[in-house]
Formats: C-alpha cells, sequence, structure tokens
C-alpha cells in the first residue's frame, strides 16, 4: 500500500514520459511496445471458457469450453471475456490505474477492451454500459472509480450509452483480497442496489468491470440487472482470470 502511494505521489511530482501502457516501457507515445504486443497476441489465441471467459493456456480450438468453476455453479451472467489474464505486466498496469492515480491508462486500456469486443458478436449488440460503482467513500478517497473511466471510453469506441447511476453501492466492504469465492460473496451480501431499474428493464447490458477473478462482484450485480428485467447480462474487464482446463 506504501508502495503504491509513494508511486502516486512521484507520478504527480514527476509525471512520466510517454509509456507502452502496459509494461511502463518508455515509448514514442501511448501504444503497446512489441513485447507486451507480442504478449496479447498470444493470450487472444487461447482457449477461455465459453460463459467466464477464463484463460486456459491451450490453444485455441473447435467447440465450446467450459470450466469446472462454470461446470459446478449456474452463472448469472450470460457470458464473461477479459482482454487478457491478471499477470504479468497486466496485473501491473491494473494496479497503476487502480492504486497509483494513473487515470490516463484508462484510455489505452479501454481500448485493447473494444478490441476484445470486435471478437464477440454478443457484446456488439449491448445496450447500455453500466460500470461497477464503488461505495462513495471510498470513491471520494481515491478520487475517481476506474471502472467508470473504462467503460466512459469503451462507451465512446461502441457509441453505446454508460448508466452510471443505475447500480450503487450502499455498503461499504472490507478489501476482497485474498478471500475465497465464497467469503466475496458473504463480503457483498446486499452491498449494492439498482437506483433506476427502468433503465434496464428489457435491455442487453454489459457491465464494466478492471478485474475478474472469481467473479463474485459481476455475479452479484448481474443478479441484480436480471431483477431489474434486463434482458441479457454480459461481462467485459481488462483482466480475467485463469484455470487449467483441458476440455
Amino acid at each position: 500500500m506504501w508502495r503504491d502511494l509513494l508511486q502516486a505521489v512521484i507520478e504527480l511530482i514527476y509525471p512520466s514520459r510517454l509509456q507502452c501502457p502496459l509494461c511502463g516501457t518508455h515509448r514514442p507515445d501511448e501504444s503497446l511496445c512489441p513485447a507486451c504486443r507480442q504478449l496479447l497476441a498470444g493470450y487472444a489465441g487461447e482457449r477461455v471458457c465459453s460463459i467466464c471467459g477464463s484463460f486456459t493456456g491451450a490453444e485455441g480450438g473447435r467447440g465450446k469450453l467450459i470450466c469446472s468453476v462454470c461446470r459446478a455453479e449456474d452463472r448469472p451472467f450470460d457470458q464473461a471475456r477479459a482482454v487478457a489474464p491478471y499477470e504479468g505486466p497486466v496485473r501491473e498496469a491494473v494496479r497503476r490505474l487502480k492504486y497509483r492515480g494513473m487515470q490516463r491508462l484508462a484510455r489505452p486500456l479501454a481500448k485493447l477492451m473494444a478490441d476484445a469486443v470486435q471478437r464477440e458478436k454478443a457484446f456488439a449488440l449491448a445496450d447500455a454500459l453500466v460500470p461497477v460503482p464503488l461505495h462513495p467513500r471510498r470513491e471520494r478517497e481515491r478520487g475517481y472509480n476506474q471502472s467508470v473511466l473504462l467503460a466512459r471510453v469503451l462507451g465512446e469506441s461502441m457509441r453505446v450509452p454508460v448508466l452510471e447511476q443505475v447500480l450503487v453501492k450502499i455498503r461499504e466492504t472490507p478489501s476482497q483480497t485474498g478471500l475465497s469465492g465464497q467469503e466475496r460473496r458473504q463480503n457483498l451480501q446486499q452491498s449494492f442496489a439498482v437506483a433506476v431499474p427502468g433503465l434496464v428493464k428489457g435491455k442487453i447490458i454489459l457491465i464494466v468491470d478492471d478485474v475478474f477473478t472469481t467473479g463474485s462482484t459481476v455475479s452479484i450485480l448481474s443478479h441484480l440487472m436480471r431483477q431489474a428485467g434486463a434482458s441479457c447480462v454480459l461481462v467485459l474487464t481488462f483482466a480475467g482470470t485463469r484455470q487449467n482446463e483441458e476440455n
């Protein structure tokens, strides 16, 4: 935590030169460096769970693959996808956006999310984007909601409205870091509410967040969207999870 705070202060006093949005290598612009471009191309070629989008490490192939988690439980969302698994420079990029005050990373990261949308036909049909909310006190402390920043850029690219006020976080919860899926779900119970159900009813809703790990947060939000009358609920994050599945 203190390291992240120190880095944020340094960035504020001494703004960095243009960098690769993932690894931070200095660049003539904010485009991906060759190494990170190759890394993302490799991730794009991996087979993913057809439901939660978790990366398997296996090369792309024919037929649907369903991971062990999705086989064991019903997911309240229709599909979830991510640009890359939450590891290496992808993880560091999220941390710089989320904890180190580097809001400018939202634009290049969201553009990569927009590229991912182009690969998924269902996502291109979304009627509205809904960012995952922060509790007001947490947002005041951080100064911004990274999910809102990503959703705004993504909305521009997709030409889809961003419904920032539909979901609200009504109860502040402890950090989810280090918790199991069940513990995360218990931690989040009765923490969110739909403020304007009429904006959701009958629509294809795309929930936007920075990271999908166990899927606890987006599952609870997807359930709320269903209760509000959404016809379909999709989830898009910059970083996702990894499951080692053969079939």
